[in-house]
Parts: structure tokens; sequence; C-alpha cells
């Protein structure tokens, strides 16, 4: 299967799979340039680029950090994924951020292989704060 062949839930296991094996360069290809995420409703990032940094901080911050897909549908060039992140802070943050095991749910848009919009949701802004922190 070629990159132009994949479904929005092929891109969406690819994005996660690459996540999990820290490769950086492999989350960015899944994304186009311009994608626009957000984030609980409202924009976050509005790049590839934007993402990838954000990535960066997070692995950064949690050092064995994952994401676990729990389901995934999808309906023509959409998908809608459940999915569970876990992770510990890495020694001195702390006292700033918690443990991250939360669930949440993304919906993405995807064509020619690539992720075009992100509706990333989580409960209790964990992750907006998390990335507030460390954006400090």
């Amino acid at each position: 299967m070629t990159i132009d062949e994949m479904s929005a839930a092929d891109v969406y296991r690819a994005y996660i799979s690459a996540e999990r094996a820290g490769d950086k360069a492999a989350m960015q290809a899944l994304l186009a340039p311009g994608i626009t995420i957000e984030l609980n409703g409202r924009p976050a990032f509005e790049s590839a680029a934007e993402d990838a940094a954000a990535v960066t901080v997070l692995f950064d911050a949690y050092p064995d950090y994952r994401r676990e897909i729990i389901e995934i549908i999808e309906q023509g060039n959409v998908a809608a994924a459940r999915w569970r992140m876990v992770g510990h802070p890495r020694e001195d943050l702390r006292g700033r951020l918690q443990d991250l095991d939360i669930r949440g749910c993304s919906v993405i848009e995807a064509a020619g292989g690539r992720m075009t919009r992100a509706h990333v949701w989580s409960p209790s802004g964990v992750l907006e704060k998390a990335l507030a922190v460390l954006r400090d």
C-alpha cells in the first residue's frame, strides 16, 4: 500500500506507531504541512512543525510516555479514535506536573496519506496544563 492509499485510520495508526517508536520524523511525515489541530475545542497548532515541537516537549517531560489506541472507527476520510496516554514526569518536573493517565478521543481527517485536521479531546485539561508548564 502506498501512502496515498492509506485510509484515515491507517494514517492514525501509523502516527501512533511512530510516536511509540519515538520517530518524530515519521510522525511529521504523516501530517500535512498546514494541519490544523484543536485541543478541547480550541486552536492548538497550525502546522506539522508546531505539532513536532509539542511532541518533543512531551517526550522530554515524560520519558516513559506512551499512547495506546483503545478503539478506532472510520468513515470516508475521517477516523475517530479513543486512546489512553500514560507516563511519569521526569524527576525535576515531578512537583510541577502530575502523572499522565488519561483517556481521550481524536477525530482526524486525512487526504493523500496525511492528516489534514485533528480534533483532540482529553478530560480535565491535563494536556493543556502540561504544555503550559513546559512552555514557561
